[in-house]
């Protein structure tokens, strides 16, 4: 699988200090995180995804109860990345949990939601080249929903090539704003949506306008929030539709759905590999 080398170096930042309840009961008692597919945890897939992208410098967000997530990745020398952590005390949604960064990061650098599985991996590869050429204060990934009630969705700008200037953004919009928001595509019957699909490239700038958002219903800050108040003061966020799949494992049917095809279009032996090759690793530096 092909690598890049970031000329500028960008940070990667993973928020995984959320508890993960739609997974109960074994996120009760392990971080969500750790959930393997194909034998491999979700948040090692999530490193892959960066460190393909180029990114070597990861920050990992983290809370009470993710001291097995920390012990799996450590300082992450083991997966070709160098891993630093960042203590949420508190769970106060996405935007929250980004700004956490604020005081390590100020320079370009992306969001990868610790629980999302993006494939093919090389796509994150295109956002930030999208990111560099376009130089707006967010660039974000998106995909194809009938159904938008549980994601922050977009608007696109006359959209070509599967890239456009995000005109609007909500996080879970009613069933009232939904029209404003349909892709819009002639060829389709049924309406469809541009949702968000949890990776990011940002700008430093954008912490401040996750200071300036006030928290939703539920007391959380949403990163959609914070974008839609840069969009309004008049900043440049652009969108690129994935070429791939986005899946959500933070629910019991998408991840089952997820095992069930991977393994049937997967060389597993070719996994197995992988997992020996990191298990040797790290046996030979306990001995």
């Amino acid at each position: 699988m092909a690598e890049e080398k970031c000329d500028d170096e960008i940070i990667g930042l993973i928020p995984a200090a959320g508890t993960g309840k739609r997974l109960y009961p074994f996120s009760k008692a392990v971080p969500k995180e750790i959930y393997p597919i194909l034998g491999k945890p979700v948040i090692e897939h999530a490193i892959e995804n960066l460190r393909i992208g180029g990114i070597r410098k990861i920050f990992l967000v983290v809370g009470f109860q993710k001291g097995s997530l920390m012990d799996y990745v450590g300082n992450g020398s083991y997966f070709d990345v160098d891993v630093a952590y960042i203590y949420q005390m508190k769970r106060k949604g996405l935007g929250h949990a980004i700004l956490q960064g604020k005081s390590w990061i100020n320079s370009t650098f992306t969001v990868l939601l610790g629980d999302s599985f993006i494939e093919p991996k090389e796509d994150v590869k295109g956002l930030i080249k999208l990111h560099r050429e376009e130089k707006p204060i967010a660039t974000v990934l998106l995909f194809e929903v009938s159904d938008p009630s549980g994601y922050g969705i977009v608007k696109l700008d006359n959209p070509k090539n599967r890239y456009g200037i995000v005109e609007r953004m909500i996080e879970k919009p009613s069933k009232e704003e939904l029209g404003e928001y349909t892709t819009g595509d002639p060829y389709s019957s049924d309406d469809k949506y541009y949702a968000l699909c949890g990776f990011y490239v940002f700008e430093p700038k954008i912490f401040e306008y996750i200071e300036k958002t006030k928290p939703g219903s539920k007391g959380e800050i949403q990163i959609t929030d914070a974008m839609q108040l840069a969009i309004e003061s008049g900043e440049k966020v652009c969108g690129l539709v994935l070429k791939g799949r986005y899946l959500d494992i933070g629910k019991w049917h998408t991840v089952l759905n997820v095992e069930r095809e991977l393994f049937s279009k997967n060389d597993i032996d070719k996994h197995i590999g992988e997992r020996n090759r990191i298990m040797t690793r790290v046996i030979d530096d306990e001995d």
